[in-house]
């Protein structure tokens, strides 16, 4: 039998690895979605509630609807995260709105700014001294 390298990750721990990076993927799509939800909490809470409505779509009891609404709106919910990962890319606006509130990445980047701007003084003094 031959030793493995203890530094070196098994076949198991990769694709551990990898199935955790997916679940975690889609959990934050559902975590993303989640603002959704209200939207179709809201229209549940519409569809229990009103006697008008039973009569208007003609369904004596919305049990039947409901189970139907229900999967319906947690693919809802899945959907508008994809899209909010995907499209709106909702992860880099938030660390984006996050550093632009944030005390520390301020002084940072004024720090940043002065470094980048005796920067280019010395470059603008070597340039000098060397066309001498």
């Amino acid at each position: 039998m031959a030793e493995q390298n203890p530094q070196t990750p098994s076949e198991l721990r990769l694709r551990l690895a990898r199935w955790r990076e997916f679940f975690f993927a889609q959990k934050y799509r559902f975590d993303l979605g989640q603002s959704f939800l209200v939207v179709v909490n809201f229209t549940l809470l519409i569809i229990t509630a009103s006697d008008k409505l039973q009569i208007f779509f003609g369904i004596p009891r919305l049990r039947s609807l409901l189970i139907l609404l229900i999967p319906l709106g947690f693919i809802g919910v899945w959907l508008f995260g994809y899209f909010m990962d995907k499209v709106v890319r909702a992860a880099q606006m938030a660390e984006r709105q996050s550093m632009k509130r944030s005390e520390v990445w301020s002084k940072h980047n004024e720090q940043m700014d002065r470094i980048e701007a005796q920067l280019r003084e010395l470059k603008e003094l070597m340039s000098r001294k060397e066309a001498r």
